[in-house]
């Protein structure tokens, strides 16, 4: 680029010279030299962003006012890790693929348990998603008896303060021929879906105030399903600063699943789960159901109310209290109705609650927490948990 004395040129960017300077550096000329380093800066952080350049920098000469801009790196990241929950995950990303930004990435896992999750994602500069994503689960033995397929394909853009998806995806739920077991056969079965999810975030005074909502809805198709169904949930978070560091925070979120099929049940992939569909702490991932049937099987419709107390120790370190309630239901049946089945999740009788205290980490766009927990109330077949760990996305 050459305008009014002013030199451009790029090293080391999978782009052409037209798009970046069109992109970013239009209008450049019409700045006064002082205003250059500023301004290249800022430049320089939205390519990044948009995963143009990775590391980069600029150099001004100051003989000819040459300007050069240059990635460090060449965008590429390959990373390999043991996870908390014995699985393997293996991942690439490369920055730039095409030219006009974004990001495309592979990434694997692998579990003890026969597990396999693969996908495949590409965002672009706007930060619109595409992703592809298979798993699948062999059944061993057990309350691992199941195997489970599914496959993918969604994408989602943002608008302003808000956040659309759009999805397919089909799921076969299976067991081994040998086992006989009725409750294992009814929750088999093949899923057609597509669905939508709406997140709304808000901040208010700076980042001082902040609410978060989603609704996540899908339907599983009638004919080629073995069960049609609506599957909807729904959420709300809040973060409220009380008196100096004192924050409060609170979360609701449920989820129902209503079948239009009769002599059919939902597929044990489409139910809720927690550690998957929520997060109930003190209570072990996939141990939640109704009162007296098998905790494995997961539930139909659940809710849980989470309200914490958040004193800050340092910069991005607080101190948490919290109060969990909730429940789960798993109506088999042909004979629930949705009356019965809510007056089943809201019963006092089989309500689960738990205290715990511990500390949050946060994260940026996330906070880490690990917290020691009480479970205060249970069902006798709870697999209960005095330790938590895991990751809440912010309001």
């Amino acid at each position: 680029m050459e305008n009014d004395q002013i030199k451009i040129k790029f090293e080391n960017i999978n782009s052409k010279d037209e798009f970046l300077l069109e992109t970013y550096f239009k209008g450049f000329e019409k700045l006064k030299r002082r205003d250059w380093n500023n301004a290249l800066e800022s430049i320089l952080i939205l390519m990044e962003k948009e995963n143009v350049v990775s590391g980069g920098d600029y150099e001004i000469d100051n003989r000819t006012d040459e300007i050069t801009i240059k990635s460090k790196d060449r965008g590429i990241s390959i990373g390999v890790s043991v996870n908390t929950d014995k699985t393997t995950s293996g991942k690439f990303d490369l920055s730039n693929p095409f030219g006009k930004g974004g990001l495309i990435g592979f990434e694997l896992n692998a579990g003890m348990y026969k597990n396999f999750n693969g996908s495949m994602i590409f965002t672009d500069r706007f930060a619109n998603r595409l992703s592809l994503t298979k798993s699948t689960q062999e059944p061993i033995i057990e309350d691992k008896n199941f195997k489970i397929d599914e496959t993918s394909l969604s994408y989602s853009f943002q608008k302003n303060l808000h956040k659309f998806s759009i999805f397919s995806s089909d799921g076969h739920v299976s067991v081994l021929p040998i086992n006989t077991n009725k409750e294992h056969l009814a929750s088999t079965g093949t899923s057609y879906k597509t669905g939508f999810s709406h997140i709304f975030s808000l901040n208010k005074n700076g980042e001082t105030f902040s609410q978060y909502f989603k609704i996540h809805s899908e339907i599983a198709l009638p004919i080629v399903s073995s069960c049609s169904f609506l599957k909807s949930i729904l959420t709300y978070s809040l973060d409220y600063p009380l008196y100096k560091g004192l924050r409060l925070k609170s979360s609701f979120i449920t989820g129902g699943i209503f079948n239009f099929t009769k002599n059919s049940m939902i597929p044990l992939s489409q139910r809720f789960f927690n550690g998957r569909d929520y997060n109930f702490e003190g209570y072990i991932d996939s141990s939640l159901t109704e009162k007296g049937k098998s905790p494995y099987l997961g539930g139909n419709f659940f809710f849980t109310f989470r309200t914490s107390l958040l004193h800050q120790l340092k910069d991005n370190v607080n101190v948490m209290v919290y109060h969990c309630i909730g429940n789960t239901v798993l109506p088999l049946g042909n004979n629930n109705t949705f009356k019965s089945t809510a007056l089943n999740l809201f019963s006092p009788n089989s309500l689960r609650s738990s205290v715990g205290i511990g500390l949050s980490l946060d994260m940026g766009p996330v906070d880490v927490e690990c917290s020691i927990v009480k479970p205060l109330s249970f069902n006798s077949q709870d697999n209960t948990n005095n330790f938590a760990m895991g990751v809440s996305v912010k309001a």
